[in-house]
């Protein structure tokens, strides 16, 4: 495939048609970057996540009407950005981090209670 026939396919991808054809291929090479239309590079790399997490970010995915991974792209930079702050104050970061044990111990007596 040359790049006049890369550009026709991922303009008619881009239109919302179906371009998927042939065999599927696995390969063991790396991922050469690309370009891509919004004009940033994209790295591939592979996120191992349990199947319960895939889901739930699919489901939010698609409430928002994004993709997967513009959403977990979008997760990653609002984290770096938060990690980014130059005054994090340590009574706000031990907040944050009471809430999410306080939830997870909510979501775990929910389970242990419908059981």
């Amino acid at each position: 495939m040359n790049s006049r026939d890369s550009e026709d396919l991922l303009a008619r991808r881009l239109a919302g048609e179906d371009v998927a054809h042939g065999e599927a291929q696995i390969s063991y090479e790396p991922i050469q970057p690309a370009g891509h239309p919004d004009g940033d590079m994209k790295i591939g790399k592979s996120l191992r996540v349990p199947l319960a997490m895939f889901a739930q970010i699919s489901a939010v995915a698609e409430r928002r009407r994004m993709s997967w991974s513009a959403l977990v792209r979008e997760w990653i930079a609002e984290g770096l950005a938060r990690d980014a702050e130059a005054d994090v104050d340590p009574v706000v970061e031990l907040h944050h981090h009471l809430d999410a044990a306080a939830r997870a111990l909510r979501a775990l007596e929910g389970q242990r209670d419908a059981a």
